[in-house]
C-alpha cells in the first residue's frame, strides 16, 4: 500500500521520462540543468534599475517541462541562490521562491494537461506572471529598493508592469525552443 501510494506520488511530481532514466543520468541531467541556470541568473541586461532582461524563465520552463515540478523547481531554487552569490548579492528569499515558480508552474501544467503547446505556454507564463513577476518578485524587489516609491502600488504600476514584456519575450522564446528541442531527437520531448 505504501509502496503505491509512493509511486503515485512520484509519478505526480516527476515526469515519466525523467523517472525512466537511471540515478546517474538523473543526476547529471539534473546538474547539467542547474550549471545552466546558475549561467543564465548570473547573466543579465540592466535596462533601468528595477527592469532586467534575463531568459531565466525559459530555463524555468524547459526544466519544468524535462523533470516536472519539483525537479523544475529544484533547478531553479539550486540556480538562483547559487547564481545570486556568484553576481555578488545575497539571494531574497522572496525572489528565489518567485524565480523557483517558472520552473514549479510549467512542470505541473505541461506533462499534464491535454492542451495543444501554445495553450500550454501560454498558461504557464501568465500563472507565473501572476505568482512570480507581479508577486513574488516584485514583493520581494519593493522591500529591497522600493522607497523612493509612494506605495507598493505605485511600485508594482510604474517598475513592475513593464517587467511583463520579458516574461511575454521569455514565453516566446520558451516556445521557439520547445519546438526546436522536440525536433532535435533528445529523450525528452515536450508536448
Amino acid at each position: 500500500m505504501f509502496a503505491k501510494l509512493l509511486s503515485s506520488f512520484s509519478a505526480a511530481m516527476f515526469t515519466r521520462s525523467f523517472m525512466s532514466l537511471s540515478a546517474a543520468k538523473k543526476i547529471a541531467y539534473l546538474s547539467v540543468f542547474t550549471a545552466i541556470a546558475v549561467v543564465i541568473n548570473t547573466i543579465s541586461i540592466d535596462i533601468t534599475p528595477s527592469f532586467k532582461l534575463s531568459l531565466t524563465a525559459t530555463v524555468g520552463f524547459i526544466c519544468g517541462c524535462y523533470f516536472g515540478p519539483v525537479g523544475g523547481f529544484a533547478v531553479m531554487f539550486i540556480g538562483d541562490v547559487i547564481g545570486g552569490f556568484l553576481a555578488g548579492f545575497v539571494p531574497s528569499p522572496l525572489i528565489t521562491l518567485g524565480t523557483c515558480m517558472f520552473g514549479l508552474v510549467p512542470g505541473i501544467i505541461v506533462p499534464y494537461c491535454k492542451w495543444n503547446l501554445g495553450v500550454k505556454v501560454v498558461v504557464s507564463f501568465l500563472i507565473c506572471a501572476l505568482i512570480a513577476t507581479m508577486g513574488l518578485n516584485a514583493y520581494g524587489t519593493y522591500l529591497f529598493a522600493g522607497n523612493k516609491y509612494t506605495s507598493y502600488w505605485a511600485y508594482l504600476l510604474i517598475a513592475r508592469v513593464p517587467q511583463l514584456a520579458v516574461t511575454f519575450t521569455n514565453a516566446f522564446i520558451s516556445y521557439v525552443a520547445a519546438k526546436f528541442l522536440n525536433r532535435s531527437g533528445i529523450r525528452f520531448k515536450i508536448f
